[in-house]
């Protein structure tokens, strides 16, 4: 999958680090457990979990067959983790996480002309100490999750995400919030409903960005994967 060279800047870091991360996509039925014991991890140290002898961190709605998730690996260990939930209009299943908690999303859904995706569950190596790299890294995360939604030919964005990440999106991408901040589950921490289309307005914002852009080989690639993690009865492509 995909690979993109993200440099430490740290001297420890870069010492242990040759900067090269690619992407695996998972879906409901694969063993996940690297991905979600990072999230785990990363909870644990935002104080938002208690931590599980178990040393893992999903929920339902990990197992649904409408969900994707993405680890981002360098040298072997799984650094960042991203889930992906799509719903397709016309289908009954609650299978986004969001809209039991923000009562924004049914509008979003009736009106929808195509799929539907949220974006959550973002976590990050609680190891990597510098501020410069993990935020390259958070963007290298939603960077592979909005690939993945142009490859399936998404159409709206939701994004889950707490308030001091709620300018990023709004700068980068031009997302608005839908409504006022809620709990999200886990914690207690204020978490914001984000949202936009998809649309060629987005698509150029993103070709302008160096660190952003898509190419056509991986973005092939991506339509080829994605659609086989999906139960096809679920969302239609």
């Amino acid at each position: 999958m995909k690979t993109q060279a993200l440099r430490d800047t740290a001297p420890m870091e870069a010492a242990q680090a040759d900067g090269v991360v690619t992407t695996q996509w998972y879906s409901a039925l694969d063993n996940r457990r690297e991905a979600f014991a990072l999230r785990h991890r990363g909870y644990v140290n935002a104080s938002l979990i208690e931590a599980s002898p178990f040393g893992i961190y999903s929920d339902v709605y990990d197992e649904l067959p409408t969900t994707v998730v993405a680890g981002l690996f360098r040298r072997g260990a799984c650094i960042a983790t991203l889930r992906l939930s799509f719903y397709a209009p016309g289908t009954r299943s609650a299978a986004l996480p969001c809209e039991n908690v923000y009562p924004e999303v049914q509008g979003v859904k009736d009106a929808a002309q195509g799929l539907v995706v949220e974006l959550s569950r973002l976590s990050i190596d609680p190891d990597i100490k510098n501020t410069r790299y993990r935020a390259r890294l958070y963007a290298a995360a939603i960077r592979a999750g909005v690939t993945a939604c142009i490859a399936m030919d998404a159409r709206h964005l939701l994004v889950a995400t707490q308030t001091k990440w709620q300018s990023f999106y709004q700068h980068v991408m031009a997302f608005k919030a839908l409504g006022p901040p809620q709990f999200y589950p886990p914690g207690d921490v204020p978490v914001v409903l984000l949202g936009r289309a998809l649309d060629d307005e987005l698509k150029r914002r993103l070709s302008r960005n160096m660190f952003f852009k898509i190419d056509d080989a991986e973005l092939e690639e991506l339509k080829t994967l994605l659609p086989s993690l999906i139960a096809p009865a679920k969302v239609a492509v």
